[in-house]
């Protein structure tokens, strides 16, 4: 585990909040000499004032990341060094860390995932393919719809202007539907968001409630995928399917 990094930080909330600029500054710099001190949960719930101003910086977050693993809070400690690389994917540091993280996580549980639900097959083609992937297909199904449309002009009437005519009826079908789906993916992609999971154990449930039945359960630090929201609960998908219900609480949004 690489040490925080201080150096730079605070200048810059000065430059970005000049109005609390010192009031900023000194909660940073005693957050920071808490966990010089060996008071991490000191420093963690000084950090996380700042975050809530709310004040977006990579050193913040990896800072942060850095204080709940001396906590043992490894999940929280994987969530805001995920957060400190979504702002700074250079950081070196961010990304060693969270690697040493995950390696412990790892050698520390193994989910055992049973019961995996099986998708639609709409669903599977929607979720199968980016929609820079749908983009594509529908352009090439577009204009070579069109491209037959100006062949027409050169094909007699007969059974070849027949045969071209009913293929390009068939593209023009498949335009349609690759349309349907690009927009159903551009849907899913505004409405969905990454998340990482907290606690060190989730249980999963099959509805938004504390007595819907438990289907799996996962560990801190794991990546799911936020699909919809219900009275203070997320449901989150895998990216082999499995879905269910869990505490927004227990969840840290990228």
């Amino acid at each position: 585990m690489r040490a925080c990094i201080s150096l730079l930080f605070g200048s810059l909330l000065v430059a970005a909040a000049p109005v609390h600029a010192e009031t900023v500054d000194q909660a940073y710099q005693g957050a920071l000499g808490a966990y010089y001190k060996g008071d991490y949960a000191g420093a963690a719930e000084g950090l996380e004032r700042l975050e809530a101003l709310p004040l977006r910086h990579a050193a913040l977050y990896y800072n942060l990341g850095c204080a709940y693993f001396r906590l043992g809070q490894l999940g929280r400690a994987i969530y805001n060094f995920e957060r400190a690389l979504a702002l700074e994917p250079s950081s070196v540091d961010a990304a060693h860390n969270l690697e040493v993280v995950r390696r412990i996580v790892g050698r520390k549980v193994k989910d055992v995932l049973k019961g995996v639900q099986q998708q639609s097959l709409v669903d599977s083609w929607l979720r199968g393919m980016e929609s820079g992937g749908w983009w594509t297909l529908f352009l090439v199904l577009w204009w070579s719809m069109f491209a037959m449309l100006f062949a027409l002009r050169f094909v007699k009437a007969g059974p070849a202007r027949a045969g071209v005519i009913a293929v390009n009826s068939f593209v023009a079908l498949l335009a349609f539907v690759a349309a349907l789906f690009l927009a159903g993916r551009i849907h899913l992609d505004r409405a969905t968001h990454d998340g990482i999971l907290l606690p060190e154990r989730v249980e999963v449930r099959e509805g938004p409630t504390p007595s819907a039945r438990s289907t799996f359960k996962l560990h801190a630090g794991h990546r799911v995928r936020l699909e919809g929201e219900s009275a203070g609960w997320v449901r989150i998908r895998l990216p082999n399917g499995l879905e269910g219900w869990v505490k927004r609480q227990d969840v840290g949004v990228l």
